[in-house]
C-alpha cells in the first residue's frame, strides 16, 4: 500500500492479488487534509481487560478498513433539535475546511477537500471509522 504525496494528484495503490486496484485522490483545495490508512487500534479495545478485543480478528481487520481523512481543524457542532438549517451552530478558532449543513435536521456535511477516481468497474463508499463511535454523533455512510 502507497500514498504519493499531494502535490498534484495522489496514487494510492492497495493489492488485493492480481491486478492491483487503484483509487485516485485529487486535491481540490490548497492545503487538503491529511490522508492516512485506517489504523487498527480503538481507545474503547485498548481499555478492555487483557485488551482481549484484538483477539477477534475481523473485528480489528474492519477497525483498518479503507483510509481516514483528518480534519485539518477543532471545531464544536450543536443541534437544537430543529428541522432548519440555522439549529446547527458549528463554532471554531480555526481557519480550513469547516463542516455545514446542507439539509438540516442536525446533518453535518463535510468537504474533504478531495476529488476520487477509481478504475471503471470498482465503486467507492464513503461513510465514517468502523469501530470507531463518537458521542452524541453518528456517521452515515454513502
Amino acid at each position: 500500500m502507497g500514498f504519493r504525496g499531494r502535490e498534484g494528484s495522489g496514487n494510492i495503490n492497495v493489492e488485493f492479488g492480481v491486478p492491483a486496484l487503484k483509487l485516485i485522490a485529487y486535491p481540490t483545495v490548497e492545503n487538503p487534509p491529511e490522508l492516512r490508512p485506517a489504523p487498527t487500534g480503538r481507545a474503547w479495545m485498548d481499555a478492555l481487560p487483557d485488551s482481549y478485543g484484538y483477539r477477534c480478528l475481523p473485528l480489528v481487520i474492519a477497525n483498518a478498513h479503507g483510509w481516514e481523512i483528518c480534519s485539518p481543524i477543532s471545531f464544536e457542532a450543536e443541534w437544537n433539535g430543529g428541522q432548519s438549517k440555522d439549529d446547527i451552530k458549528i463554532t471554531t478558532d480555526d481557519q480550513g475546511l469547516l463542516p455545514m449543513t446542507h439539509f438540516g435536521s442536525g446533518i453535518l456535511t463535510f468537504h474533504i477537500g478531495y476529488l476520487f477516481q477509481t478504475e471503471p468497474g470498482i465503486s467507492m463508499m464513503a461513510q465514517g471509522p468502523v469501530n470507531r463511535p463518537k458521542d452524541a454523533i453518528q456517521a452515515l455512510a454513502g
